[in-house]
């Protein structure tokens, strides 16, 4: 196998490695995303086999698979790329730019204005994510606080920053103007963040 620093990290901090939470699940359609997207061509024998298999054939896009194995896959990827840590962030971004964009995604992002976008965050995370739990935690004046809540070590920083990179996109078509989201506070099962725009 190649050398796949982000993913045996990972692994190393989930109970039970890619078999941990099999009840925490993430739609198809994003590991094929994954797979259509992939930096660079995957030499045969280089991914463990749970994630070559989903490589060699990608779910159906309404199937639930292993949000772990799909996140694994997000860093297997990269790490036979040889991607950096920045360079993954905004290869998700515009992963996540292109899908909204997408014909499923863009009536939706013409009409959703930015309010609207985020009061609904929490239906369409549980449309694509399960076992985890999406949620606005409260309104202030300078932004709105969302709460992110996993099964303990499911998403380190790196993915919690990829997932900041894809609230951008999606205000951003929802035509708000200076779109932000920030960590503000993380832990091994939950992250905080302030979304904000003009």
């Amino acid at each position: 196998m190649a050398s796949l620093p982000r993913l045996d990290a990972y692994l190393a901090a989930l109970p039970g490695g890619l078999a941990a939470y099999p009840e925490c699940q993430v739609k198809g359609t994003i590991v094929r995303m994954l797979v259509a997207d992939r930096p660079v061509a995957v030499p045969a024998g280089a991914l463990p086999p749970a994630l070559a298999r989903l490589v060699d054939e990608p779910p159906m896009g309404s199937e639930w698979v292993s949000e772990v194995q799909a996140m694994g896959l997000l860093y297997a990827l990269a790490d036979v790329a040889e991607l950096a840590d920045e360079a993954l962030i905004i290869l998700s971004r515009d992963r996540d730019r292109r899908t909204f964009e997408s014909p499923a995604y863009r009536f939706l992002m013409a009409v959703a204005t930015p309010g609207l976008l985020v009061r609904s965050a929490a239906a369409r995370w549980s449309t694509f994510h399960r076992g985890s739990s999406l949620e606005v935690e409260g309104i202030a004046d300078d932004g709105v606080r969302v709460g992110l809540r996993f099964p303990r070590g499911v998403f380190d920083g790196l993915h919690l920053r990829c997932f900041a990179g894809a609230f951008m996109a999606a205000l951003e078509l929802s035509n708000a103007r200076s779109p932000s989201a920030d960590i503000i506070e993380a832990g091994p099962g939950y992250a905080r963040y302030k979304v904000a725009w003009e």
